[in-house]
């Protein structure tokens, strides 16, 4: 069972690592957050997760009041026949 928990939680530490990079951040924040996450890996991961700003493809799309069918419609009506 413990091998389980090991296994996911190194899986949640790299998804997070490679969003981390992926970000449009500095490398100074970005070496600071993987040396949190190496020094403090359960903390730092958290608090990745919780103060991360959320990336333009993470917002959702009923914040506009549009469903993403609604702007898929959308789309395809402004595509010329």
């Amino acid at each position: 069972m413990l091998t389980v928990i090991v296994i996911l939680w190194v899986l949640i530490w790299a998804l997070v690592v490679f969003d981390m990079f992926q970000r449009d951040w500095r490398l100074p924040t970005k070496a600071l957050w993987a040396v949190g996450m190496l020094i403090f890996p359960v903390v730092g991961v958290i608090a990745y997760l919780i103060v991360r700003p959320p990336a333009a493809g993470d917002h959702d799309a009923h914040v506009s009041g549009v469903t993403r069918s609604e702007l898929e419609e959308q789309t395809r009506n402004r595509q010329p026949r």
